[in-house]
C-alpha cells in the first residue's frame, strides 16, 4: 500500500523576510524542500525537486522555520498550467474534477492537505505545483513562492521511484 506524505518547506525566514525586493532566485536560495519519502533534486535546485506521491494517498505541505519569531505558512498549492507538466492530467482531486487550487488551512503557520486521484493513467506522471507560502514575523506578513514536482507511483512505497515517465511498465 502507499502512504501518506508529507512536504516540508524549510525556509531561512529572517533573512527572507528582510529583503526589500528579493528575486526568484533570492527565494530559492533561502528554501529547500524535503519529505519523509525520499523526495530528491538532482541538481540542487529547489524547482527541480521531485517528490515521490501515492494514488489514493494524501499529500501535506508544511512550513517550517529555525528562525525564533518567525512562522511560515503555506498558503495555497497551484496546478501550473504554464509549466511543461507531462499532460493537463491533474493529480489531486476527485474523478469528477480536478484541483487546480488547494487552499491552506489559514493562520500564520497552516499547512495545505490534497489527496491523489484513484486513477492508474497518473502512474509515473509529473505534475508542477507552485507553492505560495508566506512568512510571518509580529504583525507582520510576506508573500513568496516557489516551483516544485511530484511524481505519482503506484500504491506500493517499495518500488522504486521512476525518473522518467513510462506510464506501460508500472
Amino acid at each position: 500500500m502507499g502512504k501518506r506524505v508529507k512536504i516540508q518547506l524549510n525556509v531561512e525566514a529572517s533573512r527572507l523576510f528582510q529583503m526589500s525586493n528579493p528575486t526568484q532566485q533570492d527565494i530559492h536560495e533561502r528554501c529547500y524542500l524535503s519529505d519523509d519519502n525520499g523526495g530528491f533534486s538532482e541538481s540542487g535546485n529547489i524547482q527541480d525537486f521531485l517528490s515521490n506521491v501515492y494514488l489514493t494517498q494524501e499529500v501535506e505541505w508544511e512550513g517550517v522555520t529555525d528562525d525564533a519569531w518567525y512562522s511560515i505558512a503555506i498558503d495555497k498549492v497551484v496546478y501550473d498550467l504554464d509549466a511543461s507538466n507531462d499532460d493537463f492530467e491533474m493529480c489531486f482531486g476527485n474523478d469528477e474534477s480536478d484541483d487546480l487550487t488547494i487552499i491552506g488551512k489559514g493562520g500564520v503557520s497552516g499547512n495545505v492537505v490534497a489527496t491523489v486521484k484513484d486513477r492508474e493513467s497518473l502512474i509515473g506522471k509529473q505534475n508542477v505545483y507552485k507553492i505560495h507560502f508566506s512568512v510571518h514575523y509580529k504583525e507582520e506578513s510576506k508573500s513568496y513562492l516557489i516551483d516544485p514536482k511530484v511524481e505519482i507511483n503506484p500504491n506500493n512505497p517499495g518500488v522504486t521511484p521512476k525518473l522518467e515517465i513510462n506510464p506501460d511498465t508500472i
